[in-house]
């Protein structure tokens, strides 16, 4: 079946294409993960609306809530963001440990985040930074938290009739330190497991955090948020032991599968030994910036 490419001089001819076509075409950004399910016949669609040429996709801005990020940021791009390293440095952290140079230069953010492949990087990350998703169609636009975005194996609530456009970060408490850390067969393979952890501390120098948020990855059917470790550490002090405990209790919240690079019992450990390194390395960051201290 042929398939027509439609390139769209802006964001209104883009979302009219959308309307148009509805299921029968397919958004296409960096195209590293759908070129390949197209030629591996896994999606057929009649067309492939490019995104390339709309610059209202592009750039990160920086406002008094947070960062907006157009949907077309490569993670290059991600990586090279002086907004972005200021604002929210685990993005650029994340991006970092995104497959090869070649994908890093070409593949997007929101590309990584529609794909909703299981292992990718960066959506641990957004999650732990209370992201949310941009969604504009003909008629009007809505935001959705993207820890709802994701809903399903390779599945989002995006509508055939939308467009991802922007991902919107909220600025970081202040204090605050994030850290991404990825388990995978190699630096440029999905990850096994990946953790994203974001430390808050309560500025009363005992080691005590205000909050703490733990993005997963690679160890469910969708990325997650590990809620009730999450709430098990809220006012506690961030040592060996309770890092610890809050790995083996994120370990219970996640729904691991298996496939012949791990097994579920071993995302599970693996899970809650990354769990357990990122709040540590994280709590160490905020020690080491001096907002641990009183």
């Amino acid at each position: 079946m042929e398939c027509k490419l439609i390139r769209p001089g802006n964001l209104d001819e883009a979302l009219a294409a959308r309307a148009e076509y509805a299921h029968d075409a397919l958004p296409i950004a960096g195209g590293q993960s759908l070129l390949v399910m197209m030629r591996n016949r896994l999606v057929t669609p009649r067309a492939l609306i490019d995104l390339e040429p709309i610059d209202a996709l592009r750039g990160a801005e920086v406002h008094s809530a947070g960062v907006s990020i157009g949907a077309m940021n490569t993670c290059r791009q991600l990586m090279a963001s002086p907004a972005l390293s200021e604002a929210a440095g685990l993005l650029p952290a994340a991006a970092r440990q995104v497959s090869s140079t070649a994908v890093r230069n070409l593949g997007t953010i929101g590309g990584n985040v529609c794909h909703n492949e299981p292992g990718a990087d960066l959506p641990p990350a957004l999650l732990a930074l209370n992201a949310r998703a941009v969604l504009r169609r003909r008629a009007d636009d809505r935001e959705v938290p993207l820890s709802e975005f994701f809903t399903g194996y390779f599945e989002t609530t995006l509508e055939p009739d939308e467009i991802l456009c922007r991902i919107e970060v909220e600025h970081p408490p202040a204090g605050a330190a994030g850290v991404y850390l990825k388990h995978a067969v190699s630096p440029e393979d999905l990850a096994i497991v990946g953790v994203a952890a974001v430390v808050v501390p309560d500025g009363k120098g005992t080691g005590g955090v205000a909050e703490v948020r733990i993005g997963i990855g690679g160890a469910a059917p969708v990325p997650l948020r590990a809620t009730a470790a999450e709430a098990a550490l809220k006012g506690a002090v961030l040592d060996r032991e309770t890092a610890r405990a809050a790995g083996e209790m994120a370990s219970t919240e996640v729904d691991p599968g298996a496939d012949p690079h791990a097994g579920a019992a071993y995302r599970r450990k693996m899970v809650a030994v990354f769990v357990r390194r990122a709040l540590l390395r994280a709590a160490r960051q905020v020690e080491e910036n001096g907002h641990g201290a009183a």
